[in-house]
């Protein structure tokens, strides 16, 4: 994989460094120590992973997040630095990890392993021409729903549609089990509940030949194939166009609510 390491102390950005190395020996890192440099770099070419500090001068860690984010929307974001004030920040952005310093290799090898967007994911999706003679029409604002070959899918429990819709909602971000339940419940204790709408939900996909549209590994999920879906919602975040949102945004969904001021305020 290719990671970026930004942080304006040399010592700190080969610091980390070497604990990337040390989990992943084969990496390919590039290690900056000025962000007007390192966001020409990272906007030029694409990097798995960016390993990033918030404090620094003229752009901050936050900062260059989001206008990577603009370009290359499936960029693992990890933030390395000594305050938590930003936490909120970042994972509103969909960071795969917040590492408080001083970073240890158990930290690294744990956001490593753990990353929100997976380079196979990403890769499958590169080499989907024949899936994609498929129809899939993903409709996101207003009522949730998907048609496949302009039928619309029936699932045998209503929650299997809303797992679905909150992986669409996610936008190919890996989710794990527990902040699907979380989402889905409120807490986490619906693991056998859980179980039994992810099988639905693979089920029904398999009968109608969609089965590659969900990524499964152990302990989460991702939606696949973005780039075959048409979507009113994935449209949205290319141009941020007003006459695509109506309104409502997957209604019928409590924590779809709370995108509200966010399209709004687009």
């Amino acid at each position: 994989m290719k990671y970026i390491v930004l942080d304006d102390e040399p010592i700190a950005a080969d610091y980390l460094s070497e604990l990337i190395r040390e989990n992943d020996p084969c990496a390919d890192i590039t290690i900056e120590t000025n962000p007007a440099h390192a966001i020409e770099i990272a906007l030029s070419e694409k990097f798995d992973v960016c390993f990033l500090d918030i404090q620094m001068p003229s752009l901050n860690g936050v900062e260059f997040a989001a206008r990577v984010k603009e370009v290359y929307p499936k960029t693992n974001f990890i933030f390395v630095t000594g305050y938590s004030d930003f936490m909120g920040n970042a994972f509103k952005l969909d960071a795969s990890d917040y590492i408080l310093k001083p970073a240890s290799s158990s930290q690294v090898k744990h956001a490593i392993e753990n990353l929100r967007y997976l380079p196979k994911a990403e890769s499958l999706d590169k080499n989907s021409d024949e899936y994609c003679d498929r129809q899939i029409k993903i409709i996101c604002f207003g009522n949730f729903d998907i048609l496949v070959d302009y039928k619309p899918v029936k699932f045998k429990f209503d929650k299997t549609k809303e797992l679905l819709a909150f992986l669409v909602h996610k936008h190919g971000a890996r989710c794990s089990n527990n902040e699907i339940m979380v989402t889905l419940w409120e807490d986490e204790g619906h693991g056998s509940y859980f179980r039994m709408l992810k099988k639905d939900l693979v089920d029904t996909l398999t009968l109608i030949g969609c089965d590659d549209l969900i990524y499964i590994e152990r302990g989460s999920m991702s939606l696949a194939h973005l780039d075959c879906i048409d979507c009113d919602y994935f449209e949205w975040i290319k141009d941020r166009s007003k006459s695509l949102y109506n309104g409502e945004y997957m209604s019928q969904y409590s924590w779809g609510e709370d995108m509200k001021p966010f399209f709004e305020k687009s």
